[in-house]
């Protein structure tokens, strides 16, 4: 008998090569290289004060930019939206109430 001969397929040189140009593996890498940090000096109670004031002044002033640019409803289209969902809630509540009365008596009348 014949032997079949297998062939062997080539691994793509051109996959190994995007695998290590990923982001990650290099993530990986520069992770395991020792941290050295340089001796910085902190800074005074008042430049962290003062940068803190800066931050949430530039917030406020942000916050009123955007709130300038909300679309706000009308007193009509508020009370509108308002009576709707009041009157959603006391159906769903009537009906609640009525299943639970329901299903009470049913106990009862089991139980009994």
């Amino acid at each position: 008998m014949a032997k079949s001969k297998k062939k062997k397929k080539k691994k793509s040189t051109t996959k190994r090569k995007a695998v290590a140009n990923q982001p990650e593996a290099t993530a990986v890498v520069e992770s395991k290289l020792p941290k050295k940090q340089k001796a910085v000096a902190k800074a005074t109670i008042k430049d962290r004060t003062t940068g803190v004031v800066d931050t949430v002044r530039q917030f406020l002033r942000e916050v009123r930019v955007e709130l300038s640019k909300v679309t706000w409803p009308t007193r009509k289209d508020t009370l509108a939206s308002t009576s709707v969902v009041l009157v959603i809630v006391i159906l769903i509540a009537a009906f609640l109430g009525l299943v639970d009365l329901g299903l009470s008596r049913l106990m009862r009348m089991l139980l009994s």
